[in-house]
């Protein structure tokens, strides 16, 4: 058996590594050449030492992690990729996975997340005081940019090791920029806790961001990707997925709208984006209701129609946010969906959103101040754990 590193008492083979670069380059849509496959080598066995790490630490602490657990994170592992959970053994024997990679990579990630709340003790407690703070602050900001995006991090603990990451950052946003998955791309290598939810932050206001990532989303198109920014810290990625004012979720509306969806289909000669607009328009003429949009929809050649209730317009993309929100009930409109397709959209129904309650207010805040807590306190004791391994790198 050919070892790739050597952890302290563990080791991690060759055959393992080849096997999470193999998955890598499968759920990221990378090229499966050998010139990617040896890029991605040396930041996926960093990512597979840094999990040996955890799971040494972890047992260390006795903490035992169910089965029951490692199945359930696999579940979430393949609804992040869009797979039924009951499909997943299925598409990793496709693709030539052993199922006990992906396993071994829940159980030390699950496993460290109990390790790591258990040592933290008191730092990643949050004050009432802390709330009232940030609850204040919220308040001052109404009015100011908020922005929900995504990213991919990648920490510089000492100088020598700066152009390592800064060469690895280029090359994920080259191969994201060719197609390749950001959130697949953030799972596998980013070093922020928001790693296991694809890096998703949700929605993070102005003034909470350092000014040098606020002033590249300020610059951002939406659905963009910026280039490497360097910070204090480290490299980060960012995947700009929405914008809105501060307190516009107050004046938030619940929809329930009827909806005609004619798929664009590109052709030698281009995509036959006139042909599904002229659809478009005559199913438009013929609705009037919701049920007859429906209706006309479903008989019309090519076409998926049916209704969607309790939407918040305020989840919805931008481009249809922006159309639904001054159509009133009853009335039609026709939208260009970025996915490809042609849409016809009707609103049955509309409601203002009760504003949401201070003390479910004071809960969201304390949940995104102790996350952040418990991000820096991960960083803490990773880096305390690298500088005690013994760490034999082979390859």
């Amino acid at each position: 058996m050919r070892i790739a590193a050597v952890v302290n008492d563990d080791i991690i083979s060759a055959h393992d590594l080849a096997q999470r670069i193999r998955l890598t380059i499968i759920t990221a849509r990378l090229p499966d050449t050998a010139q990617n496959r040896r890029r991605l080598a040396p930041s996926i066995l960093k990512t597979m030492i840094d999990e040996r790490l955890k799971a040494q630490q972890t047992e260390k602490d006795g903490i035992e992690v169910s089965e029951e657990k490692v199945n359930n994170g696999l579940a979430g592992y393949a609804k992040s990729l869009n797979i039924p959970p009951n499909k997943l053994d299925a598409f990793l024997k496709q693709i030539g996975v052993d199922r006990e990679v992906l396993a071994e990579q829940a159980r030390a990630e699950i496993g460290w997340a109990s390790t790591l709340i258990r040592n933290a003790g008191d730092r990643i407690k949050v004050t009432d005081k802390e709330v009232t703070a940030a609850l204040e602050e919220l308040n001052a900001n109404k009015g100011k940019p908020e922005y929900k995006y995504a990213e991919i991090y990648l920490p510089v603990e000492t100088p020598a090791k700066d152009n390592d990451a800064k060469d690895m950052a280029n090359r994920l946003i080259n191969h994201i920029n060719a197609g390749a998955s950001f959130s697949a791309l953030a799972r596998d290598f980013s070093q922020s806790p928001s790693a296991v939810k694809g890096g998703e932050l949700g929605w993070v206001q102005s003034g909470a961001i350092e000014p040098i990532i606020e002033k590249t989303l300020a610059q951002l198109p939406l659905g963009g990707y910026s280039n490497p920014i360097r910070t204090a810290a480290g490299y980060h990625l960012l995947h700009l997925q929405d914008k809105r004012i501060a307190g516009a979720e107050e004046r938030d509306e619940i929809l329930n709208i009827a909806q005609v969806i004619l798929p664009l289909q590109k052709t030698p000669q281009g995509d036959n984006k006139d042909i599904k607009l002229a659809q478009a328009r005559s199913i438009a003429m013929q609705a009037t209701s919701c049920e007859s949009l429906v209706d006309v929809g479903k008989s019309a050649e090519g076409a998926k129609a049916g209704k969607l209730d309790n939407l918040k317009l305020s989840q919805t993309p931008p481009m249809i946010r922006q159309s639904l929100a001054t159509v009133n009930k009853g009335q039609l409109v026709i939208q260009e969906d970025p996915k490809g397709a042609i849409l016809v959209l009707m609103v049955c129904d509309r409601q203002k959103v009760a504003p949401t309650p201070e003390i479910a207010k004071r809960k969201e805040i304390r949940q995104r101040l102790r996350m952040e807590k418990i991000a820096r306190e991960e960083t803490r004791q990773l880096q305390q754990l690298r500088r005690a391994a013994f760490v034999d790198i082979r390859l």
